[in-house]
């Protein structure tokens, strides 16, 4: 293996364990350790650092949701960016933004493309389809 594929290799290696950590064991310890401190993220609908906009995402998402599950469709390493496409399905129990409890399984899914630099993530680019959440939800219809 080339060099810069064993730092492929090492960036999806982190962004994997990073994301499992985070949406799949609800680690919030992990947005310490795998953000640089001075990380931008760019995300619709949240405002901040990166690390107070990835901490209110989670406390969002995990303040609505349980019996939560993720899994990594896709993850594609070219130098320091690496694409995650993942899916997350939970159980919708609590307050999404302004929508009352469904009760309803629900999932997620979304591209991130995350840039790393010296071990850590230090900017994301974040896109989710929030139109099939608001229809499984059951709040949007889609396609009628």
């Amino acid at each position: 293996m080339t060099a810069a594929e064993d730092a492929d290799e090492a960036a999806k290696a982190l962004v994997s364990t990073y994301h499992h950590r985070l949406w799949g064991e609800g680690d919030r310890a992990a947005i310490d350790a795998f953000w640089a401190p001075d990380a931008k993220v760019h995300m619709t609908g949240f405002d901040g650092t990166a690390i107070d906009v990835v901490r209110q995402d989670v406390e969002r998402y995990f303040g609505a949701f349980t019996d939560v599950s993720t899994r990594i469709e896709h993850l594609l390493a070219d130098g320091t960016i690496v694409t995650l496409h993942w899916s997350t399905t939970g159980r919708h129990v609590g307050r999404y933004g302004d929508i009352a409890p469904t009760n309803r399984t629900i999932t997620m899914t979304g591209i991130d493309l995350l840039r790393i630099a010296g071990g850590r993530i230090v900017e994301c680019w974040s896109m989710w389809d929030g139109l099939s959440v608001f229809e499984q939800m059951g709040v949007l219809k889609i396609g009628e």
